[in-house]
């Protein structure tokens, strides 16, 4: 291990984000300083594996942070451990490869040292999120990283859907984070500590106060939140309004897995109590969200928005799998993880080609034919459907069979059903979106551009493409990394390959005779009944209407009848202040008391 590396790791791009205006004095230095730092974070997360999964226990680094004698001393502390590091990693090799293509990307962009200083601290932020050893510093950097993906979805806030788009991504997920806060503040006041290992020791020696009961509730709130998960999953979609490098690092490594991360860090300590209820949440939040994104992804026609719902999908997997079982959960699901990380870093960056190299367009139906003029954007991308359909030897094969399996010998026998149904859709509306980009005739709209690849964006798309097949056969070593032993993992299950070779057969040879052979013609889909569902799966089930039709329009029409409380005069305006902070005051010491 590097020096000091569970800290650097994380203080490193937080630094640098912050010397970026210095950097962008000189073009060079603005555009490559980022890309540097971002690849020593990788070699510094990096250089932590071999202690992990060699070394003794590795003591965790603290700072201290807040201390008052007599009555606390916060730290700020990094915890060292498998699951830490893992998702280090995770996140900073994946960060490393999307800012080095984002300097074919974000070419000419006027205001790239903005977006070069919110990219620094968007993966710094991360990386300090999961490997914080405590609650408050997990949540602080919790908000860090919400806030870069308000300001990154919203990076070119001149277009009006941009601005919303990123303001609703901060709104939204705000809902979760309350819940979250609520649920530290109580962890603090009924343990005396913000520590994860405080807290497990505390539900493991003493007796469980009711109020706990009610902690993994608030937990799993911030989670859902974050994860995009049923029902405060609308942000997501509407979050492609950014560039297609900030969609590339929220999916793959950082806002949306932080979640999962959550959750997976928690799941031990909260199987000291209520665990069926606990479990069966996980489970059922994660199903439905998977099968409802997945239909959603059926109907969508903006390339990006496709790949949205197969996230929100896909996590929906990972949460579930949390609930299969204690310990071999985290296992399965941190196996997926990685292997959507890679998977959906490639299919985003390969969209990203396209729209790049079509002036930013998005609409799959402008697109048609491109495979002959970009060779390697096509393959790569193929690689990156076949993983997310589960195709055999890529790795989305190899994680998901394993979440099957994982399903099948724990009993949970409804929700692998619904899992695999939406396996099938999965590898429907992937081909959907491979076989109306890349074949067929090219469209009167993708005629007009000289089409070509550019090689700083092509070389991380085939390091993805090439890990996609490799990361697949490290089930064992990965399961002996994680330090959670199970029998009978790895290999492949013939009864669960079976079933998987029907899921491929029955999603593809849609895709292939309505939208190769057009036979029927995909219009038809646009008329009657068809046409209905269509409409709704295009709307996700109108969700997101409703709470527009319930918080919005008519939250603003009863906001407007406070109006009067608000007269613009500033003794009036502190007062309420005032009174409000001592109403919240009475109440934290009640709760206290």
């Amino acid at each position: 291990m590097l020096p000091y590396a569970p800290i650097l790791v994380w203080v490193i791009p937080l630094i640098a984000s912050v010397l970026m205006p210095v950097a962008s004095l000189h073009p060079k230095v603005r555009d490559l300083f980022p890309v540097v730092i971002g690849f020593v974070t990788a070699v510094f997360a990096a250089s932590m594996l071999p202690d992990v999964l060699h070394g003794p226990p590795y003591p965790n680094l603290y700072i201290s942070w807040v201390s008052i004698p007599g009555l606390f001393n916060i730290q700020i502390g990094s915890l060292v451990d498998p699951l830490s590091v893992f998702m280090c990693n995770i996140v900073a090799w994946i960060g490393a490869l999307i800012l080095l293509y984002s300097l074919g990307y974000m070419a000419g962009d006027e205001s790239l040292p903005r977006y070069w200083f919110f990219m620094l601290l968007f993966i710094g932020s991360m990386v300090g999120l999961v490997l914080a050893d405590n609650f408050l510093s997990l949540y602080i950097f919790w908000e860090m990283v919400g806030l870069c993906s308000y300001a990154l979805i919203g990076f070119w806030y001149k277009r009006p859907e941009a601005r919303k788009a990123g303001m609703k991504a901060f709104i939204v997920t705000r809902v979760g984070d309350c819940f979250m806060l609520v649920g530290v503040i109580l962890i603090y006041l009924n343990v005396g500590s913000f520590s994860f290992a405080a807290l497990e020791s505390t539900l493991k020696t003493e007796w469980i106060k009711p109020v706990f009961s009610i902690i993994p509730i608030l937990l799993l709130g911030g989670a859902i939140g974050k994860s995009a998960q049923l029902p405060l999953h609308t942000w997501l979609p509407d979050a492609m309004e950014g560039p297609t490098t900030v969609s590339a690092l929220i999916h793959a490594a950082t806002m949306v897995k932080a979640g999962v991360y959550l959750m997976a860090r928690t799941h031990l300590i909260y199987m000291n109590f209520a665990p069926e209820a606990w479990l069966n949440a996980l489970i059922w939040v994660g199903a439905v969200t998977a099968l409802i994104s997945a239909t959603a992804g059926l109907a969508a026609v903006d390339l990006k928005r496709v790949w949205a719902y197969s996230t929100i999908s896909q996590l929906g997997y990972m949460m579930s799998t949390l609930g299969f079982a204690v310990g071999v959960g985290v296992l399965v699901s941190q196996f997926h993880l990685m292997s959507h990380a890679v998977f959906k870093a490639l299919l985003f960056l390969t969209a990203g080609v396209i729209i790049h190299e079509l002036g930013g367009m998005r609409d799959m139906r402008n697109y048609g034919g491109l495979r002959k003029e970009m060779p390697i954007t096509f393959y790569t991308c193929l690689f990156g459907v076949f993983a997310l359909s589960g195709i055999a030897p890529f790795n989305g094969f190899w994680s998901k069979d394993l979440i099957f399996k994982t399903a099948l010998e724990t009993g949970h026998f409804w929700a692998f059903i619904i899992l695999y149904i939406t396996a099938i859709i999965t590898v429907a509306y992937s081909f959907r979106a491979l076989f109306l980009t890349f074949f067929g005739e090219k469209s009167e709209y993708a005629k007009k551009f000289h089409i070509h690849e550019p090689k700083v964006m092509i070389i991380p798309l085939i390091i993805l493409a090439a890990f996609t097949v490799l990361t697949g056969f490290f089930e064992h070593q990965f399961a002996e990394f994680m330090g959670i032993h199970t029998h009978g993992i790895g290999g492949i299950d013939p009864v669960i390959l079976g079933l998987s070779v029907v899921a491929w057969i029955i999603g593809i040879t849609p895709a292939y005779y309505v939208y190769i052979k057009r036979k029927p013609s995909p219009e038809i889909f646009g008329r009657g009944v068809w046409g209905t569902i269509q409409k709704m799966l295009f709307e996700c089930y109108y969700i997101d209407k409703f709470y527009y039709l319930v918080f919005v329009d008519k939250l603003t029409a009863g906001i407007q009848k406070f109006r009067k409380t608000h007269p613009g005069i500033l003794n009036f305006n502190v007062c309420g202040i005032i009174g409000g902070f001592l109403v919240m005051l009475l109440l934290i010491l009640l709760l206290v008391a």
